[in-house]
């Protein structure tokens, strides 16, 4: 048996344990203080971190793990042996609250949802009086739980860290158990409760109301987290505070000052001033409606990357990323804050050079999405989709995502967000995933156009759509005359289907295809779709809603096709379901 088997073994002996009880209540008094020789200290106090060092001596691995009654100092222990991550682990100590230093148990199996544990000075029901030995099936994802300290076992440590994959020392496995699994019921999970920020918060509570409403919400901002307050209150105070929900301001401020003086029994005097953390904690405990964690930057803060620029870089060569203009908005800047993301999260430095999306940062993002996201087949390949490089920054904490363009207008010119026509290089190649009908992306793409929706554009492009793509979004043409390279462009990484005369469709996945290659649902080279983009629209030639109304530009221009596509169909003759199909 290893040693970490060995660990988990003989917590499990202790499920069942209970501390002493006097006077209506348990009283922390146990029998694991006196037997660890410098915590004698800490009998009748919260002693989950003291069963865990009374194991891990009984264990005979005394050395593999801080002697210590404290959370925060087994933390830091761990974080300045290098031996601390955010992916369990088999005999890893996981630890709970703000910063790890609030609760703390013993890994023996996980999943990709949940970490099984031992834990000592907690409960079966979830209340906030600990009492004794359990079994516990926690959330990974759960904002209480905060990270996992991993002992260097001589026989080495099974993780689900990807980061650690092929590392000395560590077996990476997605879903892993020890062989001291077989066990009694483990405790039901207790509900994963969403989080909020004190940072968030503070900012919140100290900025004006536009300040606030121009940060948005969504995926854990701001605005998120004030609503969450805002429902606590009520809930805690019986009244809801009458500033606009998401809002901090005053109404918001005098309630939260009320419940300080009403609930916490603070004197008038400590009841101003922002949320503080522990008032935060004491609200989310009282309302069980969230967790606090204090050091999360607010989303404010935090810079945007856009989808079009990461896309765009992902889909061509280094040296047209590098001509690229610099400063804070251009791919480069948002493409370097994707590989800080991926460095902190895959714990693996990113080789290509910083800022330039090539070889290493595409291999790694894939690796993120298979072994993080648990995506697979084609879903785990290809240029970063909004989803995932949401999920990216927020695992890493460093950026938010626009997946469109800027509320305010362009980037000062650089990047490739301009609106209206861009620059042919400025052009993506992913593939596209959006889900929809034909009649919903025609619509779409008259009002960014700037036509007027009729029968006469729908019909029209049925029949154009059927001739070029057989409606297929990711159609790109290997073999006819437009299949070349022009002077002056290079061939670009390509994740449409690809056709060739007489032969199956392929699945591009990335290889290089010739610039100039027909694409998208009606066909578009890139040249007629950077000159008649549509203000607003994606940059991606394979999205529907962008290569119609790219079109629908184009016929009005060189055709002069009417605003209501009246005259569509005798006009361009491609468009029309009663003459044979003919180039436009």
């Amino acid at each position: 048996m290893g040693q970490a088997d060995t660990l988990i073994a003989i917590e499990k002996t202790e499920v069942g344990y209970h501390e002493g009880f006097s006077n209506g209540h348990y009283n922390n008094h146990q029998k694991f203080s006196p037997a660890v020789p410098g915590l004698e200290w800490s009998q009748n106090q919260s002693w989950c971190q003291t069963f865990q060092s009374w194991a891990f001596q009984q264990a005979g691995v005394k050395s593999l793990a801080p002697v210590t009654a404290s959370c925060p100092t087994a933390v830091n222990w761990y974080k300045s042996q290098g031996r601390f991550s955010y992916y369990p682990a088999i005999g890893a100590m996981v630890f709970f609250g703000h910063s790890g230093g609030e609760h703390v148990g013993l890994v023996y199996r996980y999943d990709a949802d949940f970490a099984y544990t031992i834990e000592g000075d907690t409960n079966a029901n979830g209340s906030s009086e600990g009492e004794g030995v359990y079994l516990k099936k926690r959330a990974r994802r759960d904002g209480f739980l905060y990270g996992y300290g991993l002992p260097q076992f001589t026989e080495g440590i099974v993780t689900a860290d990807p980061g650690l994959k092929n590392k000395p020392g560590y077996t990476y496995m997605a879903v892993a158990s020890s062989r001291e699994s077989v066990a009694p019921p483990v405790a039901e999970a207790e509900e994963a409760l969403p989080w909020v920020s004190s940072k968030q918060l503070a900012w919140a509570a100290s900025r004006p109301t536009a300040e606030e409403q121009a940060a948005g919400n969504g995926g854990g901002s701001a605005a998120d987290d004030v609503a969450l307050v805002q429902d606590a209150l009520e809930n805690v105070m019986g009244m809801a505070p009458a500033d606009p929900h998401s809002v901090f301001e005053a109404e918001t401020q005098e309630l939260f000052e009320r419940f300080r003086m009403e609930k916490l029994g603070r004197p008038e005097a400590d009841g101003h001033g922002v949320p503080s953390t522990q008032e935060l904690v004491e609200l989310g405990r009282q309302s069980a409606l969230f967790s606090v964690r204090a050091g999360s930057s607010p989303a404010a803060e935090q810079p945007w990357v856009s989808l079009n620029q990461v896309v765009w870089a992902s889909t061509h060569s280094a040296q047209e990323e590098r001509e690229q203009p610099g400063g804070n908005a251009s791919p480069k800047a948002d493409v370097a804050l994707v590989q800080d993301g991926l460095r902190r999260v895959m714990h693996t430095d990113v080789t290509d050079e910083r800022g330039i999306f090539e070889t290493a940062t595409q291999g790694l993002y894939d690796e993120f999405r298979r072994t993080v996201l648990h995506l697979s087949g084609g879903d785990a390949v290809g240029a970063p989709g909004e989803q995932s490089l949401t999920e990216l920054g927020q695992r890493a904490g460093l950026f938010r995502v626009r997946a469109g363009f800027p509320a305010g207008g362009t980037t000062d010119g650089a990047g490739v967000e301009a609106m209206g026509q861009i620059h042919p290089t400025q052009v993506t190649f992913h593939r596209c995933t959006s889900e929809g009908t034909l009649e919903d992306w025609i619509a779409q793409a008259s009002t960014v156009a700037g036509v007027r929706a009729s029968d006469f554009w729908v019909k029209g492009f049925r029949t154009a759509v059927a001739r070029e793509s057989s409606g297929n979004p990711n159609a790109c043409n290997l073999w006819d005359s437009n299949a070349r390279t022009p002077a002056g462009f290079s061939k670009v990484k390509d994740f449409g289907d690809g056709y060739r005369l007489h032969e199956p469709i392929v699945r591009l996945n990335g290889a290089l295809t010739h610039f100039q290659c027909s694409r998208g649902i009606v066909q578009c080279i890139p040249q007629t779709f950077a000159q008649r983009h549509a203000p607003g629209t994606s940059v991606n030639i394979y999205d529907p809603v962008a290569c119609i109304a790219a079109a629908m530009r184009y016929v009005r221009s060189r055709y002069g096709v009417a605003v209501d596509g009246s005259d569509l169909a005798r006009k361009v003759q491609q468009f029309d379901p009663n003459r044979p199909p003919h180039g436009y």
